[in-house]
């Protein structure tokens, strides 16, 4: 039987950190909603079966682009916070019957996500045991400080790397990881932590800079110049 890929999305964030009342996903970017422009781009791979969307409850401003979304994207009610809301995506997979499938978690902001990029992600995982993410080698000069902000020391970067979204995992997996770190109330910040939980090694793949992932004002701006290199020189599938 052939292992299908489902997207899941979580957009349940409420835009406080983005200084803003309205959630950075549905902020304009270059003419389109951030989030909608995330959607596109995993609609595109064409081994991603469908694409669920973790929403906060009475989300205001989805019902507006409903009629242009993709016709593989569906949604669920999110939780509190972000692992929550992908617990409650593989949730819904698991209660379709899809406990068996790969699910691949991808961050509402990061419309700039190469398609290129995603399906090297899934050939190189080859649906190995346990997963793994795309990622990119730190290449800045890493200091560790004081409260004080006095530096301690410079750490060493050579096996440091940044981690990004996709993250491609079994879905049984990841809902494991995902439930022990609810019940334990560990700190997750991403899926792969919570894999790494359960004592295992995720592989990293190398993706690229231009995945950059919308956390201010600034970003967006930044996102657009990248979306318009994109369009310039276009990436194979």
């Amino acid at each position: 039987m052939k292992t299908r890929i489902w997207a899941i999305v979580p957009a349940a964030g409420t835009g406080t950190r983005f200084g803003s009342d309205l959630p950075k996903q549905y902020h304009t970017l270059n003419g389109e909603e951030v989030i909608l422009r995330t959607l596109r781009r995993l609609n595109a791979v064409t081994r991603i079966s469908g694409i669920g969307v973790g929403l906060a409850v009475d989300d205001p401003a989805w019902p507006s682009i409903i009629p242009r979304l993709p016709g593989s994207v569906w949604s669920y009610e999110g939780g509190q916070n972000r692992s929550e809301t992908v617990r409650n995506g593989l949730s819904e997979l698991t209660r379709q019957g899809k406990e068996a499938d790969w699910v691949l978690v991808h961050d509402s902001v990061r419309p700039c996500v190469e398609v290129a990029d995603i399906n090297r992600l899934i050939d190189e995982i080859e649906f190995r045991f346990p997963g793994g993410l795309l990622a990119t080698p730190v290449s800045d000069t890493l200091k560790a400080a004081t409260r004080q902000s006095e530096v301690t020391q410079t750490v060493s970067r050579g096996s440091l790397w940044r981690a990004q979204t996709p993250q491609l995992f079994p879905v049984a997996l990841l809902q494991e990881g995902l439930n022990k770190v609810g019940a334990e109330n560990l700190e997750c910040t991403d899926d792969a932590q919570a894999v790494e939980y359960l004592g295992l090694y995720p592989r990293i793949v190398a993706g690229s800079s231009h995945n950059l992932k919308i956390t201010s004002g600034s970003d967006l701006s930044l996102a657009g110049a990248i979306l318009d290199l994109q369009e310039r020189v276009p990436c194979s599938e």
